[in-house]
């Protein structure tokens, strides 16, 4: 979602309406990119073995493409250029060091002052001042006229889950308080953990709460996109949200603002307690060393309430 940005700002420079851009992503990305304002065709990375990196190398080889950027930089891509025989016009810069450093030492380098959007921008030559967000015609499509918010309790790894009792909490809060419609986005991992969790208590004690399971990227986003606001993790979801248009209130432990991935919605916002452990990780993958998680432990749903009512009563009026 962080890439679409860029593309679609390319799309709407000066020289945008001239360029026919191709993206190689993921399978299961792919019905989700192809929505992206700006990106014209995608091709779904091969889940086979080598034979079919190969074919995939050999068609991208044949369509002489006049401009080839890779916008992940990993051994993946790096095999795909390789087999293609071409070096890419631009590479996504990580400042892997800078951030190692960050995390080992407590180490901070101006390189790490750029945002993933910054260095996604740093790909293409052309880019326009428009900052709509790429999928934003999801959102005006919606038709929705009343206000709805929207709970995002999961992320990849559990060290970057705000406690699901502080969700359940603040959830408590909101509907006690505003007669909104609330909807719950859980993924496969969630449902590991949902059924019977305090969270779902307070779900069948409100009849305005949706739950959201079972769908796919792109069904997810249009429903994201009929949210006026959406409490969440440090995750995917984050991204996706902003990317339809949504702002996210977001819960930020493990990770900082120095690797690139927070919120860029003017209306968004972030909730952190600053701790001599943060950061931990460049992922959240680790488990929490002092075994407390009190990153996210120490964020109280008290506050986050507070912060969340102050927000929904700014928001946009059709929001």
């Amino acid at each position: 979602c962080l890439l679409g940005w860029s593309i679609s700002r390319l799309a709407r420079s000066p020289h945008g309406a001239d360029l026919k851009v191709t993206l190689v992503t993921k399978a299961a990305f792919a019905p989700l990119m192809e929505k992206m304002h700006g990106i014209d065709r995608v091709i779904p990375f091969p889940e086979g073995g080598l034979g079919e990196l190969i074919k995939l190398a050999a068609q991208l080889r044949s369509e002489n493409f006049d401009s080839i950027v890779d916008g992940h930089n990993v051994l993946r891509s790096n095999l795909l250029l390789m087999l293609m025989g071409q070096r890419p016009t631009s590479s996504l810069k990580k400042d892997t060091a800078a951030r190692l450093a960050l995390l080992g030492f407590n180490k901070s380098h101006h390189s790490l002052n750029q945002t993933m959007g910054d260095r996604f921008d740093a790909l293409f030559d052309h880019q326009s001042a428009d900052e709509s967000p790429p999928l934003m015609h999801l959102r005006s499509n919606t038709g929705v006229s009343f206000p709805t918010l929207g709970l995002a309790p999961g992320a990849q790894w559990d060290s970057k889950r705000w406690p699901e009792g502080h969700f359940a909490e603040l959830l408590d809060s909101f509907c006690t308080q505003n007669p909104s419609p609330v909807r719950i986005f859980l993924g496969p991992r969630e449902e590991i953990w949902f059924p019977g969790s305090k969270l779902e208590a307070v779900c069948t004690r409100h009849s305005k709460v949706e739950i959201i399971r079972g769908k796919n990227l792109t069904q997810v986003a249009s429903l994201l996109a009929q949210c006026s606001l959406v409490s969440i993790n440090d995750s995917g979801l984050l991204h996706m949200s902003e990317a339809v248009g949504t702002p996210v209130l977001a819960f930020y432990g493990p990770t900082v603002a120095q690797f690139g991935y927070f919120p860029r919605l003017p209306r968004s916002e972030v909730m952190e307690v600053t701790l001599e452990c943060r950061p931990c990780s460049r992922n959240g993958k680790k488990a929490c060393h002092r075994g407390d998680l009190a990153c996210l432990q120490n964020i109280h749903p008290t506050d986050a309430a507070k912060t969340l009512f102050r927000i929904w009563e700014d928001r946009e009026p059709s929001s």
